[in-house]
């Protein structure tokens, strides 16, 4: 079980989550601590990564050892950790706690104004052995004289992709997870009203989960110079093995329901195609074929590609018509379905929340009685699993941070807690009423 634990940290004064479910919800007004939660967990899964990231810079890894090494590795993702939430010099104490589901952990507490790192024990062990087999390699194998300079510089390269490969695999076991990590932020039209200029803007300006997120667009707009079908050819001409095919159509019809229109990324630039002939370029498209494009085309490739992510993703109903924002949460639960992903959350749409009840109710009621009636009102792709998902509504009022709102006997998220606000407007409305009545208004 993965379970977050965090105290005193920007806005969130004390709270624990359990973040093991396939979909973790949490809603919360502005500014109450959700963006910080999403990415303070993007920030300890991403630990794995930086490890590997550590360990394949080869130079490190002369003249030392592994305690030498494991303190550099130390300040390696604390300069990470400043990079995703700034300098640490100007906060109060807090502590950070995250158990991968190995049962191993990491505890980040502030001490003088630095972010400290203290590792499980049996973690702590691993890192500093992988550590001394590193320094074994490279001093032996890397750095020896070798014939002459392209049976080097062979070596090296075959060297490099063999370590990668080596510490990629022993950091899964490590950390206890293969999943990739990703960070889909809110704020996501202004990469695409800026997307003649992706390639040029200087990222280092920018904050390391965003960062990340922009690399990722990048590599990941280049598979697009074609229209969505011919991306499935050219991938099944690539690789060996069956994709699900059921699940590729019901992911490119959601697309289309969404989008409204073809993602294309040719040598003029990033465009939207509504049909063969018409098109506008992407910054030109509607707000809500902005926010949501990199939402869908992110997991239009994990489906594609089979495989397993943990997706933190903000706010995926951001500029939707709600028929819209039904169909993205019905195409994020395609994607857990088909690939056993997982996502953390964040949202303020009640339709959001809405349409994953409605996905739960199916799966509580169709996959029962499916043997019994052949009638289908949800896709069996589509249904959410109510052991599958958690709910949290942030509470500012006191006692716990996070208040549990998914309904025990039901497994639904709590009615009340889905609109409140529209029964505080009944309620107001109720009393203008009346005093129209009263004065005879």
């Amino acid at each position: 079980m993965s379970v977050l634990r965090i105290k005193n940290f920007g806005p969130i004064s004390n709270l624990r989550i359990d973040v093991d479910k396939n979909i973790n919800m949490i809603i919360g007004p502005q500014a109450s601590g959700k963006s910080t939660i999403g990415k303070v967990l993007f920030f300890c899964k991403k630990i794995r990564d930086y490890y590997v990231d550590f360990v394949l810079q080869d130079s490190l890894f002369l003249d030392t050892n592994s305690n030498e090494l494991y303190i550099n590795f130390l300040k390696y993702i604390r300069r990470n950790f400043m990079g995703c939430f700034g300098t640490t010099k100007h906060m109060p104490a807090f502590e950070i706690y995250y158990s991968y589901a190995n049962k191993q952990s990491v505890i980040i507490k502030l001490r003088e104004g630095y972010a400290l790192f203290k590792f499980s024990d049996e973690m702590g062990k691993a890192i500093r052995n992988s550590f001394d087999d590193a320094i074994y390699i490279y001093t032996q194998n890397l750095y020896q004289d070798k014939i002459d300079f392209v049976t080097s510089f062979s070596t090296k390269v075959n060297l490099k992709n063999e370590m990668k490969k080596h510490y990629t695999e022993l950091a899964n076991e490590i950390f206890g997870s293969d999943e990739e990590i990703i960070y889909i932020p809110a704020g996501r039209s202004l990469l695409s009203v800026l997307s003649d200029q992706l390639d040029v803007i200087d990222i280092t300006t920018l904050d390391l989960s965003m960062k990340e997120f922009m690399e990722r667009i990048r590599i990941t707009r280049t598979r697009f110079g074609t229209k969505i079908e011919s991306v499935v050819s050219d991938y099944l001409k690539t690789v060996q093995g069956q994709i699900k095919n059921t699940d590729i159509d019901i992911a490119k019809k959601l697309i289309k329901y969404i989008l409204k229109a073809d993602y294309v990324n040719d040598t003029d630039g990033e465009k939207l195609y509504f049909d063969d002939t018409h098109w506008v370029k992407l910054i030109y498209g509607s707000s809500g074929q902005q926010e949501s494009l990199w939402i869908l085309l992110l997991l239009f490739i994990i489906i594609l590609e089979q495989k397993k992510a943990y997706v933190v993703l903000e706010e995926p109903e951001a500029h939707l018509y709600p028929e819209a924002q039904r169909h993205m949460v019905e195409f994020i639960a395609l994607t857990m379905n088909s690939s056993n992903s997982k996502f953390l959350i964040t949202t303020h749409s009640p339709y959001i929340l809405s349409s994953a009840n409605l996905l739960i109710q199916s799966a509580a009621v169709e996959n029962r009685y499916a043997a019994k009636n052949e009638e289908t009102i949800i896709k069996k792709q589509l249904r959410i699993s109510p052991q599958k998902i958690s709910a949290y509504k942030i509470n500012e009022k006191g006692g716990d941070f996070l208040k549990n709102i998914i309904d025990e006997p039901s497994g639904l998220i709590e009615s009340l807690e889905i609109d409140s606000i529209s029964e505080k407007i009944n309620e107001e409305a109720e009393k203008l009423e009346m005093l129209e009545i009263k004065y005879d208004l």
